[in-house]
Parts: structure tokens; C-alpha cells; sequence
């Protein structure tokens, strides 16, 4: 697992196949075993296997052709609308979870690509996907068969020892 994880890359390009239910009901279970702040289960996902419903997220998301491609869309949805009180961790709570759908759909055959373009059309999602109320969009990400894998992208030191250090920033850049 280690080394899925060190040579991941995004996947832009999926086979016309789909998920098998299995998979995506394991996809399903680690979304609902996932941790969260204070155990307070505070987002939500949508999983989107509809065509044209993923064409649409995909011209939200910017013309990002691979969303219409790939046979799974997940948005995940920091969800107020669990608590009484507002939580300002629901949306880390989400993307915590899809990191682990990530590495968990890797672990099945399956490649992806995270979606954060879709922040910018939120009201756009909402209407499109009927979410209400107290919520917060936080990714999307999609998932499939790769017909092309990615290039591992470059490796940039982001892990600093004891303090931050602003020019071993600018020199990474």
C-alpha cells in the first residue's frame, strides 16, 4: 500500500467500463468507517454514476472532460445539517474521507483524480445534485478504470522540521 501511495498520480483519461457494485460498496463502507472530529459524522457524499449529470459537473467544473469519462463522481459535502451546532472541521472531515476513498479505490484496481474546480460552482451543485440546507461543498473526485495512467507528478518537499522555513519555500518553487 505504501508504494501505491508513493507512485499515485491523477487519471484523466478512463476506460468506457464500469465500477462492479462490490467495489462500490466498499467505497461506500470506507466513506462510512471514516474518522471524524469529535465523532461527529459531519459530512456527506453523493455518488454520481448518471451521464448526463456528470457531463453537467463536468462543464462546472471548468470543461474537465475526464469527470464526463470516468463511470464515478463523488462529491463530498462538509453537512451542517448533521450538528445543532455549526462545526468548522465538517469540510477537513470530508476531504479527510475522500484521501481515504483514494487510496482505498487504488487498492481495487481503480484509478482517480481529486475535482476542487467544483468549489467555485457550489450553487450550481447543489442545484443540480438537490442538496439543501446548512452544507458546505468541499471536493469532488473522480474514479475508474485508467485507460492511461498519469505521470507521477514531481515530488515537492512540503514537511518542514521544527519551523517553517519561507526560502526553502521559494526555493521548491
Amino acid at each position: 500500500m505504501l508504494n501505491d501511495i508513493l507512485k499515485r498520480t491523477s487519471c484523466r483519461k478512463y476506460l468506457d467500463k464500469p465500477i462492479e457494485v462490490e467495489k462500490i460498496n466498499k467505497l461506500k463502507e470506507i466513506i462510512n468507517s471514516s474518522p471524524t472530529a469529535l465523532n461527529l459524522q459531519d459530512f456527506s457524499c453523493i455518488f454520481v454514476t448518471d451521464k448526463q449529470t456528470r457531463d453537467k459537473i463536468a462543464i462546472y467544473a471548468g470543461n474537465q472532460r475526464h469527470i464526463s469519462e470516468a463511470p464515478l463522481f463523488i462529491a463530498f459535502y462538509g453537512d451542517h445539517n448533521r450538528l445543532k451546532d455549526k462545526a468548522h472541521w465538517a469540510v477537513a472531515d470530508a476531504i479527510i474521507a475522500t484521501t481515504l476513498v483514494m487510496i482505498a479505490a487504488e487498492s481495487l484496481g481503480l484509478q482517480t483524480c481529486l475535482i476542487g474546480h467544483i468549489i467555485y460552482q457550489e450553487e450550481n451543485m447543489n442545484k443540480l445534485l438537490n442538496v439543501s440546507g446548512n452544507t458546505k461543498l468541499a471536493i469532488g473526485i473522480t474514479i475508474g478504470y485508467a485507460q492511461e495512467k498519469g505521470r507521477t507528478p514531481k515530488k515537492v518537499n512540503r514537511c518542514y522540521d521544527e519551523i517553517y522555513n519561507i526560502d526553502k519555500v521559494k526555493q521548491g518553487l
